[in-house]
C-alpha cells in the first residue's frame, strides 16, 4: 500500500525535529544568547545573526525576534552579560585580597585579566560602540562595573595609600592600563608582555605595582 504523501512529509518533520538541540521551555531568551556568544567565539561578530541562532537552537525563524528586535539588541544583551559576570569575577577578588590597597588593585586586575582571556566572546562587544540610550541596562551595568575600580582608588585615597589627585583620572589611568593587557593577552601570550614573567597574574602584578609606584602617596 502506497503511503499517502502528507504522511511521509510529517514523518520527515518529526525526525528533523528530533534531531534538533533542545532548549528548556521559557529560557529561550538564555539559551539563544549562549548560542550567539558561541557564534561569536567562532566567527565573530560579522557573522552572527538571529536567523543563524535559531539553526542552532532548533527554532523557527522567526523566534529570537520574541526577544531581540534586531543584532544590535543581541550584542547589546551579551555586553551587558560580560559586565555583570566582570563586576562578579572583580568583587570576588577584591573580596579575598585583604585591606591592602595594593594588593586590592592587583587582584581586581588580575580578575579583569583572567575574565577578558575567559570570556574573550564577552569582551568583543562590551567596548564596542552602540546606540547607550536604546540600551540603559547596559549603561548601567558597565558603570557598575568601572565603579568598582573608582571606588577602590577613592577608598585607598583617603587611607592615605594613593596620591590626592583626580579620582576619575587616576581610575581610568589604571582601567586604560590594565584593560590594554587583557586586549593584548587576548590577542598573544600574556607572558609576551613580559617574557620573564611565569603567569597572567605575574604579568598582571608587575604593570599594576609599576603604574603605583607612580600613584602611590
Amino acid at each position: 500500500m502506497t503511503v499517502p504523501i502528507y504522511v511521509r512529509v510529517i514523518d520527515t518533520v518529526n525526525i528533523e525535529l528530533e534531531r534538533m538541540p533542545k532548549y528548556h521551555h521559557g529560557d529561550l531568551r538564555n539559551t539563544l544568547l549562549a548560542i550567539a556568544t558561541e557564534l561569536l567565539a567562532e566567527n565573530g561578530v560579522q557573522a552572527l545573526s538571529l536567523r543563524k541562532m535559531a539553526q542552532r537552537a532548533g527554532v523557527s525563524h522567526n523566534a529570537p525576534y520574541m526577544h531581540f528586535p534586531d543584532k544590535d539588541a543581541v550584542l547589546a544583551a551579551i555586553a551587558e552579560e560580560g559586565f555583570r559576570l566582570l563586576t562578579v569575577d572583580v568583587e570576588s577578588a577584591i573580596s579575598q585580597a585583604g585591606d591592602n590597597t595594593h594588593q586590592q588593585l592587583i587582584a581586581a586586575s588580575q580578575a579583569y585579566v583572567n575574565f577578558a582571556l575567559n570570556h574573550s566572546s564577552h569582551m568583543q562587544v562590551m567596548f564596542r560602540s552602540t546606540d547607550l540610550a536604546k540600551y540603559p541596562q547596559l549603561v548601567e551595568a558597565s558603570q557598575s562595573s568601572l565603579n568598582q575600580l573608582f571606588e577602590l582608588v577613592k577608598s585607598g585615597q583617603e587611607q592615605g595609600d594613593l596620591k590626592s589627585s583626580d579620582t576619575h583620572e587616576m581610575t581610568k589611568a589604571i582601567w586604560a592600563m590594565v584593560h590594554g593587557v587583557a586586549a593584548i593577552s587576548i590577542a598573544y601570550e600574556p607572558t609576551t608582555l613580559l617574557p620573564g614573567q611565569a603567569s597572567v597574574e605575574d604579568v598582571v602584578s608587575k604593570f599594576v605595582n609599576l603604574l603605583l609606584d607612580g600613584l602611590t602617596a
